[in-house]
C-alpha cells in the first residue's frame, strides 16, 4: 500500500509540448534523483488557481506523483506522492 505525503515544492521537470498545446512530462527531478515517468494519467486545471495545470504521472518504480506546472511563470511543483514503503 502506498503513503500518500503532501510535498508542495520546486522541482525540475523535463516535458515535451506538442503542437496542438498538449505538455507530456517525461521526467523529473526530486530528493536528488531523476525519476523518469513511464505513464501519465488524469490532468485538471486547480481551481483555486487557474494558471495551474496538474498532471498525476507513475515512475518507473510504480510510484504515483502530482506534478503542477504554473502556466504562467513556467515553473514546476510536486505537489504529492503516493511512495510505496522500501521492501527490505
Amino acid at each position: 500500500m502506498s503513503e500518500e505525503r503532501w510535498i508542495d515544492e520546486p522541482v525540475m521537470v523535463q516535458a515535451r509540448f506538442l503542437p496542438d498545446g498538449q505538455i507530456i512530462p517525461t521526467a523529473f527531478i526530486w530528493e536528488g534523483h531523476t525519476r523518469y515517468i513511464m505513464s501519465v494519467g488524469r490532468q485538471w486545471v486547480g481551481d483555486e488557481h487557474p494558471s495551474m495545470r496538474h498532471f498525476l504521472v507513475q515512475t518507473a518504480a510504480s510510484d504515483t506523483f502530482e506534478l503542477a506546472l504554473d502556466t504562467e511563470k513556467l515553473c514546476w511543483r510536486l505537489t504529492r506522492a503516493w511512495i510505496r514503503p522500501a521492501t527490505a
